[in-house]
């Protein structure tokens, strides 16, 4: 008679997949997408130009608080500068940065009003 091994289920992550989350994780996730997705949106446009700051200006990129130049300088761009951006961000910026969630990766998706005002 032989005998046959039994072999064990593996674990590790396959669980954590389908976990539900809970209303302030889903919060927590969302406003970190937000922030990336902004965070793209800052090196997509040329924010640095109308930036007050001297160290923007010099260094050519935004090293400030991206939300309040984006409010400020959005209504500035050219429609065509910002369909641009909007692209940009959905490919992952200039950088082709991938969405860490899939809840970041949806959100790309959304007209750029949602971020930046």
């Amino acid at each position: 008679m032989t005998m046959t091994k039994r072999r064990k289920k593996k674990r590790g992550q396959r669980g954590l997949w389908s976990k539900r989350l809970t209303p302030e994780e889903e919060v927590e996730q969302r406003e970190a997408a937000f922030a990336a997705i902004r965070q793209l949106y800052a090196e997509s446009l040329p924010l640095w130009r109308s930036c007050r700051r001297g160290y923007c200006r010099r260094h050519k990129l935004c090293s400030g608080d991206v939300r309040r130049c984006l409010k400020r300088c959005w209504p500035l761009m050219p429609p065509e500068l910002q369909a641009q951006a909007a692209h940009q961000v959905i490919a992952g910026g200039p950088r082709h940065v991938r969405a860490v969630t899939h809840n970041e990766w949806h959100l790309r998706r959304y007209p750029p009003t949602n971020f930046v005002y």
